[in-house]
């Protein structure tokens, strides 16, 4: 009972920080909204008895992404600064529909099998293996991609600001 209770409740928080993400004109605040958005999969992910991927969750997405977004915002200055800008709803309503539809369709029209009945194992253990082993070139190439962005923030903020004065 009480775990349908928690999940209900954190997937109130999702939808509606999601909502938030999707509304909030200031980019700060959006930003702010999608860590919160973060933190609630997660809980979502505890409630279902896969803390390792609600840890995983609030790690890599909360404190790692998150936080490059919002310093890649903060760094920007205009970005900071709530645009009115209306034309876009039309495209901002067709495009989540038309995915939608895809989406049910895929669904639809997809051939399901069976599982085969062999449990897989997903352990903390073998996962970090894979990542340390089979996929540390990929780990450390987008560990890289993310610095690479974080630097060219500061750069980008560093010309404007040398080019106001």
């Amino acid at each position: 009972m009480t775990e349908s209770v928690f999940f209900y409740l954190l997937s109130g928080l999702v939808l509606s920080s999601a909502w938030s993400v999707v509304r909030n004109e200031n980019l700060f605040h959006a930003g702010l909204s999608l860590i919160l958005c973060f933190v609630g999969v997660a809980g979502i992910y505890m409630n279902l008895d896969a803390p390792f991927l609600g840890a995983m969750q609030v790690l890599i997405y909360a404190g790692a992404i998150a936080v490059l977004l919002l310093f890649g915002f903060m760094l920007t200055h205009d970005l900071m600064k709530a645009r009115h800008e209306r034309n876009q709803h039309l495209a901002g309503i067709l495009i989540p529909v038309l995915m939608a539809l895809l989406l049910v369709g895929t669904i639809l029209n997809a051939q399901w099998h069976a599982s085969s009945g062999q449990p897989v194992n997903f352990g903390v253990a073998s996962l970090a293996r894979r990542y340390m082993q089979q996929d540390l070139v990929a780990f450390e190439m987008v560990a890289l991609l993310l610095l690479a962005s974080l630097m060219g923030a500061v750069v980008i903020a560093r010309k404007e600001e040398g080019s106001r004065e």
